[in-house]
């Protein structure tokens, strides 16, 4: 009868290897999830220039072809969601902007250094904001009390 007994309470895992497996477990989601939070960060903060450039060719377009003033200073909150200092273009700015993704990113884009590489500052940005001088095109993110 004894011989029953030992047999059956060697099946299982004792509480002191559960313990020490949800210990690792837990000291790996320590370490892991940071890692996901920064990767995800650091690609929407990508986003966030790749939207500012797209937005800089379409705008470039738009100045080239008469359809935007070679000097304008708007933003752009979204899909076909500008604010225009002139309610004359903002038509045929809202109907080139309809594919631009909101920002989503954690940081500033503030603009570009000579390679194109995105320059980075603190903030949470809300809208991109775009400014032509002379038919330079400049596109940045801004936080939502700039306009």
């Amino acid at each position: 009868m004894s011989n029953n007994l030992k047999k059956k309470k060697k099946k299982g895992f004792t509480l002191i290897e559960l313990i020490i497996v949800l210990a690792v477990l837990a000291i790996i989601a320590a370490i892991a999830i940071p890692n996901f939070i920064a990767v995800r960060n650091n690609s929407r903060n990508k986003a966030d220039a790749q939207s500012c450039l797209t937005i800089k060719r379409t705008v470039l377009m738009l100045v080239s072809d008469g359809t935007v003033p070679e000097t304008a200073d708007f933003y752009v909150t979204g899909p076909s969601t500008t604010s225009l200092n002139t309610e004359k273009y903002k038509d045929d700015v809202n109907e080139a902007m309809k594919d631009v993704n909101n920002v989503q990113g954690t940081k500033l884009v503030s603009g570009f250094d000579a390679k194109g590489q995105p320059q980075y500052s603190d903030g949470t940005p809300a809208m991109y904001h775009v400014v032509i001088s002379k038919g330079d095109v400049s596109v940045t993110t801004v936080v939502a009390a700039a306009h």
